[in-house]
């Protein structure tokens, strides 16, 4: 049974909030397929390091001088099955670091870099401007296997109005990709083969395509199991999971999506 109506809250697909020092570049949470992704400083910067963040800590590089359209923050992330797509982050200069950034994206590693309509920043030294705020993303990032966004700097203009130093520093911190899940009848497929077989804290999918992940949403869009590269026969225990209405969401390799309704009493 297709479900083409239902609506559902928004997922974090992929997050970093850089919890914890020394951090790393690792996503800080998402949907499975985007636990690996890393954030990183690229153009010449110096490698990337952690320092004090907007909340816990945050990405940190120099070496921005001369950076005007070469120099940029970039992360990767798999949007496949999600619609509605919008970006958060926030940016912080040092005084001599770099003050004007604005957001590009590119589909798949040969894509065009192409500007993201209202995302500029004019950073200063402080968390408090250089924010951008659940910014729509073009809908040519929706339902993709890999959209790289960047951060790119505008200029060699410092944030205390000067030019940038090789010292000056640029950090970056809270950022989040959030998305709907696919609905409308035209997010789904139908020629898959999908049983769906449920007993007593266990449904099992079995399948005749190669899906590519399987997730299970309660009926308010939570996502409570989530599992990339699953076999084709796949056994989910539900014996933690409240009394209630389901929806399974198989991803295919081609792209398509189906989805089956569960009860669980």
């Amino acid at each position: 049974m297709l479900l083409p109506f239902l609506c559902f809250s928004q997922d974090t697909l992929v997050k970093w909030t850089f919890p914890t020092t020394p951090g790393d570049s690792v996503a800080d949470g998402g949907i499975t397929a985007n636990l690996t992704m890393n954030i990183s400083a690229n153009g010449g910067t110096s490698a990337m390091t952690n320092s004090s963040g907007a909340t816990t800590y945050s990405a940190s590089a120099t070496k921005w001088d001369a950076g005007s359209g070469v120099k940029f923050w970039q992360i990767k992330v798999v949007t496949l099955g999600y619609q509605t797509l919008t970006l958060s982050s926030k940016q912080r200069s040092s005084n001599t670091g770099p003050r004007d950034f604005k957001v590009q994206y590119k589909v798949d590693y040969t894509g065009t870099w192409t500007d993201v309509p209202g995302a500029t920043v004019a950073d200063t030294n402080n968390w408090s401007r250089g924010v951008l705020s659940n910014v729509a993303l073009p809908s040519a990032c929706e339902n993709k296997d890999t959209v790289y966004i960047r951060w790119i700097m505008t200029s060699n203009t410092s944030a205390n109005a000067g030019t940038v130093a090789s010292t000056g520093t640029s950090r970056i911190d809270d950022i989040a990709v959030l998305g709907n899940l696919l609905t409308g009848i035209n997010a789904y497929t139908v020629q898959h083969d999908v049983k769906l077989m449920q007993s007593e804290n266990t449904i099992t999918l079995a399948l005749t395509d190669q899906p590519k992940e399987i997730r299970v949403y309660d009926i308010i869009g939570n996502l409570v199991y989530d599992i990339a590269k699953p076999a084709m026969t796949t056994a989910i225990n539900t014996g933690k999971f409240n009394s209630g209405i389901y929806v399974v969401k198989i991803l295919f390799n081609d792209n398509s999506v189906a989805t089956r309704k569960i009860s669980l009493m």
